[in-house]
């Protein structure tokens, strides 16, 4: 979905007037006003349904009015190599065992480097040390699919195992762990990693350098 079709164009416009109403409710003490904002959400809630894939929840106003001010999230991802430089990927179950790098959201009170040695324990039984940022990326520049109902930032490390990986490990989110060569990757789950991010991460883990930013 290219930035300039309709469809895309009513994804965004539904997301801005999403974060507008959100970020209103949290300063806003006029009841009329207060009104007139959750009908801001719900209408931006109708709009997105007009271009989801799938159903999408309906409009929570005690969900809007907690939101406060309305700020991208947060999505962590490593990348773990051997010394041949092939890369670590876990089978998603969630995405019919397509692979991707370890990561997920950063929780509250958890910093983003807490957030991806966690991540990677969890989803491929490696202990790992974060060494180096090689990226912040604003998902919606990139062509991942699908597209989501909420800005995202996704930060990449260059992360180092402190372990022998142990390729039977399962989690209740990940299947299978293995390693892939970097030229040779297996089918992704391109809601959550690209070949082309796999590639930067590669490059800084071969020669770190200033981590790329959107």
């Amino acid at each position: 979905m290219t930035a300039t079709c309709p469809a895309e164009q009513l994804r965004r416009i539904a997301m801005e007037l999403t974060a507008h109403s959100e970020s209103a409710l949290a300063y806003c003490t006029d009841q009329f006003d207060i009104e007139r904002f959750h009908r801001i959400g719900e209408l931006a809630r109708e709009l997105m349904q007009q271009v989801a894939s799938e159903d999408l929840s309906g409009y929570e106003r005690s969900v809007a009015t907690a939101a406060g001010y309305t700020t991208p999230k947060l999505d962590v991802r490593g990348g773990v190599f051997d010394p041949s430089g092939r890369v670590l990927l876990v089978g998603e179950i969630a995405d019919n065992g397509r692979w991707t790098l370890p990561g997920g959201w950063c929780d509250i009170l958890e910093s983003p480097r807490q957030a991806i040695e966690r991540e990677v324990q969890e989803e491929a039984g490696l202990p790992v040390r974060a060494v180096h940022l090689a990226g912040v990326l604003d998902r919606h520049r990139w062509p991942h699919v699908p597209a989501y109902d909420r800005h995202i930032y996704k930060l990449f490390f260059v992360c180092e195992p402190l372990a022998e990986l142990d390729t039977t490990f399962t989690s209740s989110e990940t299947d299978e762990v293995a390693w892939f060569d970097v030229d040779h990757l297996p089918d992704l789950s391109v809601a959550r990693v690209l070949p082309e991010q796999i590639e930067l991460l590669y490059k800084h883990w071969a020669n770190a350098g200033p981590a790329y930013v959107d």
